[in-house]
C-alpha cells in the first residue's frame, strides 16, 4: 500500500499537467462525436419529413420538399466532416502530447469513431434500399 502511494505520488507536475490535457483532449473528441451525431440525426430527420411531405401531402409545395432534402443533405454532410475533423485533432493532439507520456494507444477512441462510421454506412443504404 505505501509502495503505490509513494509511486502516486511521485508524478511531478509536468507528468500531470500531460494526463490532464491527455483527457481533455478525449473530452474534447467525445463532445464533437456527440455533435456530429446531433447533426447527422437532424438530416435524417429531415429527409423524412421530406419523405411524409412527399407521399402524404401531394398538394405541397414541390419547392419545399426539394429545400427540405438539401438541407438534410447539407446536415448529413457537415456532421461526417465535424466527425472527421474532430478524429484529425484528436489524433494529431495525441501524437503530440501522448508521445512525452510514451502513451500512444487510443483504442477506445477508434473504436467509436469506426462505430459511428458503420452506423452511418448502414443506414445510408439501408434507406437507400427501402425508398428507392
Amino acid at each position: 500500500m505505501k509502495g503505490e502511494e509513494k509511486e502516486a505520488l511521485s508524478l511531478d507536475t509536468n507528468s500531470l499537467a500531460v494526463i490532464r490535457t491527455l483527457l481533455a483532449n478525449e473530452r474534447t473528441f467525445l463532445a464533437w462525436c456527440r455533435t456530429a451525431l446531433g447533426l447527422l440525426g437532424f438530416g435524417f430527420v429531415l429527409e423524412k419529413v421530406g419523405l411524409y411531405m412527399r407521399h402524404f401531402l401531394p398538394d405541397a409545395n414541390p419547392l419545399m420538399s426539394k429545400d427540405l432534402g438539401l438541407l438534410s443533405l447539407f446536415a448529413l454532410f457537415s456532421g461526417m466532416l465535424v466527425l472527421v475533423g474532430a478524429a484529425f485533432r484528436f489524433f494529431s493532439i495525441e501524437k503530440q502530447v501522448g508521445a512525452k507520456l510514451g502513451r500512444m494507444t487510443p483504442f477506445p477512441e477508434v473504436l467509436v469513431l469506426i462505430a459511428v462510421a458503420i452506423v452511418l454506412i448502414i443506414s445510408v443504404f439501408s434507406g437507400k434500399m427501402i425508398f428507392n
